[in-house]
C-alpha cells in the first residue's frame, strides 16, 4: 500500500508530496497534473522491473519531456522520488518461495540524471537509490490507524539499518546491499542505467523484493471498450491487462479458481449482482469457450429473457464489468489507478460504484482481521474533472488538484507552471495553503463543464 509519495523535477512536480489513503481520489480542472501523478507512478512501477530506457518509452511523452520546465526551452537534468509503502504481510517469488517481511513500513528513494554518455549521447541514470526501514518515532501515517488491530496485524518493525544504500567514498558511489538473510553485496553507481530493485528477482534478499513487488502491483487501467468487446485467446494472460483486452479469458479463470462443488460457477454469480446494480437489466453473465479458436467470450443475459455476446455491449457496460470483475479476483492486490471513472457510467450509478469500488479497498477501522491469515492490501486511486463525482465523494476521501508559479530557490528568478495538492474540508472557512473548501472545488468544476472542458 503506498502511504507517501514525494517528487521532485518530474513534470509538472517540484518539491512534492502527497499522504494517500486506501482509497482517495483526486479532483481538478484539466491539464493541471492529475494524469502526471499517475505517469510518475506508473514509471516508478516500471523502474521495479526493467531498465530506465524501456521505463522512460513505457510513458507518455519523450524522456527529455520528463524533467520539469526550469525556464524557456530548458529543463531540468535532474528528478527524484521517494515513497512510503506499507509491505503486504506475505509476497511469493516465482519459485513459490514465501516471504513474509519482518518491517512493513518501508521508504524507497530514487534519483535519477539525464547526462552525456559515450559519443556525447544523452543518457539516462541512476544516481542514488535507497530502501530503509521506517522508524515508529518518525511514522506519523500508521499513527492516523484508527484500529489496533490492524497496526497489529500489517505493521511490523524489526529493522534499524537500510536494506539499500548509496555511499560515496572518496568521490567514488556505490549502492551497497545489506544483509537480509543472505550477506550483502556492492554495486558500482557511476554509469547505472536500471535500478538496484528491477534485479532483485527473487527472495534472496526477503525484504527489496517484497518492496519490488509492491511497486510492480500497481495497477492503471485504461480499459478500450473496441478490446473488451472481442474473445481473447484461452493462452492470453489471466490478469487482467491495462486496456482490458484479455477481460473473458480472466473471467474464465476466476470462475475455475473459485468454484466449489456447491457453487459450479464460482463468484461469477456476485460478478452478475453487482454488475446488475450497476447496469438494471442485467441477469447473469455467461462465459463460454470456443475450442476450436482455443478463445473465450463473454455473453450477457439480460431481464428480457434474450443473451447479448460482449461485441453489442456499451462502453460504459463494457467499463463496469472489467471493473467489477477486477474487484472479485482472488488474486487482485496492491495499488489501482483508474482515471475519470464517470465515463460511460449514469450520474445517478455513479455513487453506488464508487461505493463499490471503496469497498474493496482495505479499511483501515476493521477490527475483524484475521491475525493467521490476513488479506492482501488493497488501495485505490482515482482522478477525475467531475462535479459529479465529487457529489458522491465524503469529502475527506478527496483531494484538489490545481496549478501554482514555482520560482527557481538558486535566485535565477525562474519560474514555472507546477501541480499543487490540497484536502478537501466540507466547511463554510475559507481555503488555506494545505485545504481547500467543498464549495471552492465544486464551483471550479462546475465552471469547467459549463465551459465545455469536459468535451475536450
Amino acid at each position: 500500500m503506498l502511504t507517501r509519495i514525494e517528487i521532485d523535477g518530474f513534470k509538472t512536480f517540484r518539491e512534492f508530496c502527497v499522504d494517500l489513503l486506501p482509497f482517495q481520489v483526486i479532483l481538478g480542472p484539466n491539464a493541471v497534473g492529475k494524469s502526471n501523478l499517475f505517469d510518475a507512478l506508473r514509471l516508478l512501477s516500471r523502474l521495479a522491473e526493467t531498465d530506465l530506457h524501456t521505463a522512460f518509452q513505457d510513458t507518455r511523452g519523450e524522456p527529455r519531456e520528463m524533467f520539469a520546465v526550469s525556464g524557456p526551452d530548458e529543463c531540468v537534468e535532474s528528478m527524484s522520488f521517494a515513497v512510503e509503502v506499507l509491505l503486504d504481510p506475505i509476497a511469493r517469488d516465482p519459485w513459490g518461495v514465501e516471504v513474509r517481511p519482518k518491517h512493513t513500513r518501508v521508504r524507497y528513494e530514487l534519483s535519477l540524471a539525464r547526462r552525456n554518455g559515450r559519443g556525447g549521447v544523452e543518457r539516462l541514470y541512476v544516481t542514488a537509490e535507497n530502501a530503509k526501514p521506517i522508524p515508529d518515532r518518525k511514522d506519523s501515517w500508521v499513527k492516523q490507524i484508527p484500529s489496533k488491530q490492524f497496526r497489529d496485524i500489517y505493521v511490523k518493525r524489526g529493522r534499524r539499518s537500510p536494506w539499500l544504500e548509496t555511499k560515496d567514498a572518496d568521490g567514488v558511489k556505490s549502492f551497497e546491499i545489506a544483509q537480509d538473510g543472505r550477506a550483502g553485496r556492492t554495486r558500482p553507481a557511476d554509469a547505472a542505467e536500471s535500478t538496484i530493485l528491477s534485479g532483485v528477482t527473487s527472495a534472496e534478499f526477503p525484504h527489496l523484493y517484497a518492496l519490488r513487488e509492491e511497486l510492480r502491483s500497481w495497477r492503471f487501467l485504461h480499459l478500450n471498450p473496441e478490446g473488451l468487446r472481442q474473445p481473447s485467446p484461452s493462452l492470453s494472460p489471466d490478469r487482467l491487462l491495462h486496456d482490458g483486452r484479455n477481460l473473458a479469458t480472466v473471467l474464465a479463470r476466476i470462475r475455475n479458481e473459485t468454484r466449489t462443488e456447491d457453487r459450479p460457477a464460482g463468484v461469477i454469480p456476485d460478478v452478475s449482482a453487482t454488475l446488475a446494480q450497476l447496469v438494471p437489466g442485467v441477469r447473469s453473465i455467461e462465459i463460454a469457450e470456443d475450442e476450436r479458436k482455443k478463445e473465450y467470450r463473454i455473453d450477457i443475459g439480460m431481464q428480457d429473457g434474450h443473451t447479448y455476446p460482449s461485441r453489442v455491449l456499451s462502453d460504459g457496460t463494457l467499463r463496469l464489468l472489467a471493473l467489477v470483475a477486477l474487484m472479485n479476483d482472488p488474486r487482485e492486490r496492491g495499488l489501482l489507478c483508474f482515471e475519470e471513472p464517470e465515463n460511460g457510467v449514469h450520474p445517478f450509478r455513479l455513487g453506488q460504484l464508487i461505493e463499490t469500488m471503496r469497498l474493496w479497498t482495505s479499511d483501515l477501522h476493521a477490527d475483524d482481521s484475521d491475525p493467521d491469515d490476513p488479506d492482501l492490501l488493497r488501495q485505490v486511486l482515482l482522478n477525475s474533472h467531475s462535479p459529479v463525482v465529487l457529489n458522491n465523494l465524503d469529502k475527506s476521501l478527496t483531494l484538489f488538484a490545481d496549478t501554482i508559479s514555482y520560482v527557481d530557490p538558486t535566485g535565477e528568478q525562474r519560474t514555472a507552471r507546477c501541480t499543487r495538492l490540497r484536502r478537501v474540508e466540507p466547511s463554510l472557512f475559507e481555503s488555506t495553503e494545505g485545504t481547500v473548501t467543498s464549495s471552492y472545488v465544486k464551483n471550479v468544476l462546475e465552471t469547467a463543464w459549463s465551459t465545455g472542458e469536459n468535451a475536450q
